[in-house]
């Protein structure tokens, strides 16, 4: 893919995760906040977000994920998907869903390209339990959205609590027409005992789509393994912890909600402050701040590195 932004490692800068705010009205017993924290200042303005992505889209940054916190819990996220619409970026947003019915028309007005929702459970006791909020209202906006004609993405995080209801939500995907990301958990923001308890393996869903799907392939963008079900429902497998592949194949830096550059998810030392220059409406400063990205950005798993931690736990 072609990019004006390329790293050491040859890996194109084209994807940016724009978390736009760290309010939420869900309370997830898994969140790991985008990996934020210690926000400093205030949130951008729509207008501001407009010259991130007119600033990304001239070095060949296209694909803009407005993210959170929750996303939808701005009033003026129509304005922000706007901003960076009409500078020629493609937006997807990612929600907890329990505001999608209110914004559902507008934004398909604006063309949004898709729209991922969190779903973790269809039993309203289990929704409530890992994520705080009402399984109902999240449907909903579901059923909504697709009244507009917006393309859904079901995010369905893998674990202890749900992993039995896997079958019933790959269905719930195929019923609609939905395409899926299964999300294995990631120790990111909680402690090693709330992990382990958590956390569930993937390999028994594999298994199931193997041998449900009529094809599978890896997807460009992270290298991740996606699965195509009879009714051309695509479920994609997304293993974000110890997985050098999915890092090999990033091509996305991530912008904190106050204008902060940050380079991995999983590392606050490769974070670089450019809120003086957005607010400041500096293209140059920010242009060499999107350089200087490019060149401090790498793969947070890298397989020698997997291969020395091997080696140290089985000494």
């Amino acid at each position: 893919m072609r990019s004006l932004l390329i790293d050491r490692f040859g890996r194109p800068i084209t994807h940016m995760r724009i978390s736009v705010t760290l309010r939420c009205n869900h309370s997830c017993i898994f969140c790991h906040r985008e990996g934020i924290f210690g926000l400093k200042s205030r949130e951008l303005s729509p207008g501001d977000w407009g010259f991130v992505a007119r600033m990304g889209v001239r070095n060949d940054i296209i694909y803009y994920k407005l993210t959170g916190g929750e996303p939808l819990i701005r009033d003026d996220i129509v304005d922000i998907v706007h901003e960076i619409r009409s500078v020629g970026g493609v937006v997807s947003i990612t929600t907890n869903g329990s505001r999608l019915a209110e914004f559902a028309e507008k934004l398909a007005e604006e063309k949004v390209d898709h729209i991922n929702v969190s779903l973790h459970s269809l039993k309203p006791d289990v929704f409530k339990t890992i994520t705080g909020g009402d399984l109902e209202r999240v449907l909903a906006g579901i059923f909504k959205a697709l009244e507009y004609g917006l393309k859904l993405k079901i995010d369905y995080v893998i674990l202890s609590l749900n992993i039995n209801e896997y079958k019933d939500l790959i269905s719930f995907a195929q019923k609609h027409g939905l395409d899926m990301n299964i999300i294995e958990l990631i120790p990111l923001g909680m402690s090693p005992e709330t992990y382990g308890k958590l956390h569930a393996g993937l390999n028994n869903i594999i298994n199931y789509l193997e041998k449900i799907s009529v094809k599978k392939y890896k997807k460009e963008f992270q290298s991740r393994p996606t699965y195509v079900l009879p009714n051309n429902s695509k479920i994609t497998i997304v293993k974000g912890w110890q997985n050098p592949e999915l890092c090999m194949k990033c091509t996305r830096i991530r912008m904190t909600p106050d204008g902060r550059i940050k380079l991995c998810i999983f590392r606050n030392d490769l974070v670089l402050d450019a809120r003086k220059a957005i607010l400041d409406r500096d293209e140059e400063a920010f242009q060499k701040l999107l350089e200087k990205a490019a060149l401090l950005r790498e793969p947070y798993f890298k397989p020698e590195n997997l291969a020395k931690s091997s080696r140290s736990n089985n000494s």
